[in-house]
C-alpha cells in the first residue's frame, strides 16, 4: 500500500531568495577585517567540516552536506547528520541527494547543447517546435526563451491531478507530458510572452518536452546521454534517492506544525513516491551526490569564465547565465551581491522534503553546494546563506574564524 504525506509534494524554487530573504541581509562578511594571508586549503576543509555540524545543529535539520570548489579543485566535502532522523545511520559523502529546481539549470544547458547541433535555437516559436500541439492563439508569439526565462505566462504548476500519474514505460511517460502540456497550452497565457515573469514548472516540462521531441528521445534519457555522462556526473538520476534496501540512501523529511512542535516525518520511497510526479522532471526531479552538484556549478563557472569551457562554447555559457527580467537568466538567478565581490549566480530547489541550493561566485572563483534532507527550507536556506557569506569571505583574505555572519 502507497502512503502520502498530505496531498503531495510541490516544487518550491527560488521564491525565498527573490523575495529578499537570506542574501538580502549578506553585507557584514565584507566588512570583516582583512588577512592577507588567506585561506589555505586544509584550513577550508577543517572549518567546512566544523561549520557543517554546528549549522546542522543550530538549524534542526535532519542532515547536510556542503561542497567548495575554488579554482576548479574541491577544496573542501562535509557532511552532518542521519539518512533517517534519529536513525543513529550517518550520511556519507557518496550519497545521493534531491536537487529539486536546480533541475530547471540542468534542462536549460540541455536546450543550450540541441541549439548547438542546430537541432533548434532560442527564438524559435512554440508552434513551430510543436506543431503536433494544438494551441491557443496567444502562444504564437511565444519562443523557447520565454519558457526558459520564466515569461511565457504559464502557470505556475500543473492541476492537482498531474500528481497521480506515474507511467510504467518511457513512451507512456512522453506521451503523458505531452497530453498534460496539450491541455495547459489550449487556454490562452495569464500574460502576453516576454512582458512579466512568472515562475513556472509548466514552461520547463515544455521546454523539456521540446527537447525530446526534437531529439527523438526521452527527456531522461537525453539529458543522461548529452549533459550527465560528458560531464562525468555518475551518481545523477531522477526521483527520490533510492538505494538497493531502505536506510541506504537519505531520505526526505517532512516538517509538520503539531500545535506548537514542529516534528520531522520521514518521507521512504519504499513505502511511498516520495516525490512529485516523474512528468515534470524537466523542472525539478534529478538527484546526485554533493560531490557531482558542486562539480556541475564549477562547469558553468569554468564554461563563462574560463579559458577552455566543456560541452558548450563561451558565448553559450553566458547567455545561460544572462539575465531577462527579473534577475533570472535561464535556469539560475544572477544578482549582484556586496559580500561576493560582485556577481553570485545562484538556483534552489525543493519538494519540500529536501533542500538543495548552488551558487557560482566569479569574483572569487568559487562554486559552493549545499543539501539536506530535510523540509525546513528557510532554516536550511538561512543557515545556508550565512555559511556561503562565511566562504567567500575567506577567499577575499578574512581568516575564517574572522569570516562569521554576526
Amino acid at each position: 500500500m502507497r502512503t502520502r504525506v498530505g496531498r503531495g509534494p510541490i516544487v518550491v524554487a527560488c521564491g525565498l531568495w527573490l523575495a529578499g530573504a537570506s542574501p538580502a541581509v549578506a553585507q557584514t562578511a565584507s566588512d570583516q577585517p582583512v588577512d592577507p594571508q588567506g585561506l589555505a586549503t586544509g584550513d577550508l576543509q577543517d572549518f567546512l567540516e566544523t561549520r557543517v555540524d554546528e549549522l546542522r545543529d543550530d538549524a534542526g535539520l535532519t542532515a547536510v552536506a556542503a561542497a567548495v570548489i575554488v579554482e576548479g579543485d574541491l577544496a573542501g566535502v562535509a557532511v552532518s547528520g542521519d539518512r533517517r532522523r534519529n536513525s543513529g545511520i550517518s550520511v556519507t559523502v557518496d550519497d545521493r541527494w534531491h536537487m529539486g529546481s536546480i533541475t530547471k539549470s540542468m534542462t536549460a544547458t540541455l536546450l543550450a547543447v540541441l541549439e548547438e547541433d542546430g537541432l533548434l535555437f532560442p527564438d524559435d516559436a512554440l508552434t513551430a517546435l510543436l506543431p503536433d500541439v494544438e494551441m491557443a492563439d496567444g502562444w504564437s508569439a511565444c519562443t523557447l526563451d520565454h519558457l526558459l526565462t520564466h515569461t511565457a505566462g504559464l502557470a505556475a504548476n500543473f492541476p492537482d491531478e498531474f500528481q497521480d500519474v506515474w507511467p510504467e514505460t518511457a513512451e507512456e511517460l512522453v506521451a503523458e507530458r505531452r497530453r498534460f502540456i496539450a491541455a495547459m497550452l489550449a487556454d490562452e497565457p495569464e500574460s502576453p510572452c516576454g512582458e512579466r515573469f512568472l515562475y513556472s514548472n509548466v514552461g520547463y516540462t515544455i521546454a523539456g518536452h521540446i527537447a525530446e521531441t526534437v531529439a527523438g528521445e526521452p527527456y531522461e534519457a537525453l539529458i543522461q546521454n548529452r549533459v550527465f555522462l560528458p560531464l562525468e556526473l555518475i551518481s545523477a538520476g531522477f526521483g527520490p534517492p533510492r538505494g538497493e534496501y531502505a536506510d541506504r540512501e537519505p531520505v526526505g523529511h517532512a516538517v509538520l506544525q503539531l500545535g506548537s512542535v514542529r516534528v520531522r516525518v520521514p518521507v521512504d520511497p519504499f513505502e511511498t513516491r516520495a516525490d512529485n510526479s516523474p512528468l515534470i522532471a524537466p523542472a525539478g526531479t534529478v538527484h546526485m551526490t554533493i560531490g557531482d552538484l558542486a562539480r556541475y556549478g564549477a562547469t558553468h563557472l569554468e564554461g563563462e569564465y574560463g579559458t577552455d569551457p566543456v560541452l558548450l562554447p563561451q558565448p553559450s555559457w553566458e547567455r545561460l547565465h544572462a539575465p531577462f527580467l527579473d534577475d533570472y537568466a535561464r535556469g539560475w538567478v544572477r544578482q549582484e551581491r556586496d559580500w561576493a565581490g560582485g556577481s553570485v549566480i545562484w538556483h534552489n530547489g525543493s519538494n519540500t522534503y529536501w533542500y538543495a541550493l548552488l551558487m557560482l561566485l566569479p569574483a572569487r572563483n568559487m562554486t559552493l553546494a549545499f543539501v539536506t534532507n530535510d523540509g525546513d527550507i528557510e532554516a536550511a536556506n538561512a543557515a545556508f546563506g550565512d555559511l556561503a557569506q562565511e566562504l567567500s569571505a575567506s577567499q577575499s583574505g578574512v581568516k575564517l574564524t574572522e569570516a562569521r555572519v554576526k
